[in-house]
């Protein structure tokens, strides 16, 4: 797993990649449920003792049209001491043939940046099609315990990597919210806009300009609890 010191040895740019993948939203999307009995909602009491917001996804672009089937959910959705929150993104091929798509680290949304450049989406685990990855948290340098601000911007290298999906199976990978050295705080408030592009090669490799490509999006709401 990259750590944010290996990045910037790498030669690329300096600020995260705003290139990115096609997700469409599944769970932690709609409302949470009354409990019925004017108490507190079972989310409410269930959150870890030490989280300070939630993230919840609240929008999505219709998918696609391409031979891809993407999804995106919240594994994590809370900020706490310990993690901030963290996205799951999983890239179903649903054909009878592999299919290789790219940017690698977009598809992802690794390195994907909020419209407003400040938040970022970074790795917390490899990405696989081999099954569910293990998540890590990794040492980014960032404000202090419970503070998921960078010091500063994670160097992107410049390499236009490619994936292939095999029949049937998925594309898999962990991502973790953080603010951009940009932001006014430590992970801001509000709604904020993920949206990037990527593409499908049907020959396995990139060539041309006439590969299917599209651009997809959604929205995430950081609220303080």
């Amino acid at each position: 797993m990259p750590t944010r010191r290996s990045l910037l040895r790498a030669a690329g740019l300096a600020g995260a990649a705003g290139l990115a993948g096609c997700t469409a939203i599944a769970g932690d999307s709609g409302p949470l449920p009354d409990p019925g009995d004017g108490g507190t909602r079972p989310s409410d009491r269930e959150h870890p003792p030490d989280a300070t917001h939630r993230a919840t996804v609240t929008a999505s672009d219709p998918a696609p049209d391409l031979p891809v089937r993407p999804t995106v959910s919240l594994a994590d959705p809370y900020v706490t001491s310990g993690s901030p929150p963290v996205l799951r993104v999983d890239v179903e091929n649903p054909t009878d043939g592999p299919v290789t798509v790219g940017e690698y680290r977009s598809v992802v949304f690794q390195y994907v940046e909020s419209g407003d450049g400040r938040l970022v989406w970074l790795p917390h685990s490899e990405r696989s099609t081999s099954g569910e990855p293990d998540r890590t948290t990794p040492d980014y340098e960032t404000g202090g315990e419970g503070c998921w601000q960078l010091d500063s911007h994670v160097a992107v290298t410049l390499e236009y990597g490619t994936v292939e999906i095999p029949a049937g199976g998925t594309l898999t990978a962990f991502v973790g919210l953080y603010a951009t050295p940009d932001a006014n705080g430590c992970l801001p408030t509000g709604t904020h806009r993920f949206e990037a592009a990527y593409n499908v090669f049907p020959d396995g490799v990139p060539a041309g300009d006439d590969n299917p490509s599209a651009t997809w999006g959604f929205d995430l709401s950081l609220a303080e609890l």
